[in-house]
């Protein structure tokens, strides 16, 4: 096995890039009875993940047709959270299948498998064998059109830093920024844009700690057609506009409102900043959504505890 330092690990997970997207591949939920399976299964599986790419507007999937795999069904995909997913049924040891893609570069050139990864120890680890692992472990497919590029560690000044798809920017009132990496998850609301992915997306930061004073600006990938780099969220709609909804849930007896503070609408002039008005520091679960297109941006926040 050869590892590389991790810099910014959720950055990795990107559609057609090294690795593969987590993602679902429908929007309904499945039947406890496939969840049940599915979870029968996971209990000390090895699921191989070969990515998708999207070429001609279209997505792609990449396959692994040796033998000892078996491809999950859509449903089985969505009972784990993870699109494109095969089971692997070989021993413990033994050489792990290559996978194939059909995916080229700008220039034409095609992409070349350069091993299967997973995050061990916060540190990404290339197998070639099936691990030993009492657990269940999610190997994804590493895809490179120019192979040059090391598998062995590499220093952190020495390589060039992945940013994520999804981040915040938080500025304390000292004048100090630090960015908080959005993790993508899925929402019931089928309106809710899908981010390039096949479903609903919702992003989420569980653990986020604000202090008075401070304030957030939102970067998001995929919410223009086949943006690959973040830009700042909600995006302007076609009256140059976007707009900003701290959403309550009567459920949890919870407001967004008594936590953050933003402009409901405004021209894109206006930078679409979101700030803390707690007057004490706290810990928060951070939720988004966005709608019209990315030109409206749905935020809900929860002291972190809330039943």
């Amino acid at each position: 096995m050869k590892k590389i330092l991790a810099l910014t690990l959720t950055s990795i997970l990107v559609l057609g890039g090294s690795g593969a997207a987590f993602a679902t591949a429908a929007t309904a939920q499945p039947s406890p009875e496939v969840q049940a399976e599915a979870t029968a299964t996971a209990q000390s599986g090895v699921y191989l993940v070969p990515g998708t790419y999207t070429s001609g507007g279209k997505k792609r999937l990449n396959t692994v047709t040796a033998s000892g795999v078996k491809k999950l069904t859509d449903e089985e995909c969505e009972a784990i959270y993870t699109e494109n997913a095969y089971v692997c049924t070989r021993a413990k040891g033994e050489k792990l299948p290559k996978p194939q893609s059909t995916r080229k570069d700008k220039d034409g050139n095609a992409y070349t498998f350069n091993g299967w990864w997973a995050i061990v120890d916060a540190t990404v680890t290339y197998f070639e064998t099936v691990p030993d692992s009492s657990e269940v472990q999610y190997l994804y497919a590493d895809w490179r059109a120019d192979l040059s590029q090391r598998m062995d560690p590499v220093n952190p000044e020495e390589g060039q830093k992945v940013e994520p798809n999804h981040y915040l920017i938080l500025k304390h009132e000292d004048g100090t920024e630090e960015k908080v990496t959005l993790l993508r998850g899925f929402t019931n609301l089928s309106t809710a844009e899908t981010l390039g992915y096949a479903f609903a997306a919702e992003l989420k930061v569980e653990g986020l700690d604000l202090q008075p004073g401070d304030s957030f600006m939102v970067y998001t990938t995929g919410l223009v057609k086949d943006s690959t780099v973040a830009e700042l969220s909600p995006i302007k709609g076609s009256n140059q506009m976007w707009s900003i909804e701290l959403e309550a849930s009567g459920q949890k007896e919870n407001d967004t409102k008594d936590y953050l503070d933003a402009q409901t609408s405004a021209y894109y002039t206006v930078d679409p900043v979101i700030t803390y008005i707690g007057e004490t520091a706290g810990t928060y679960n951070l939720y988004i959504k966005y709608f019209s297109k990315g030109s409206k941006m749905a935020v809900y926040m929860e002291p972190m505890g809330l039943n």
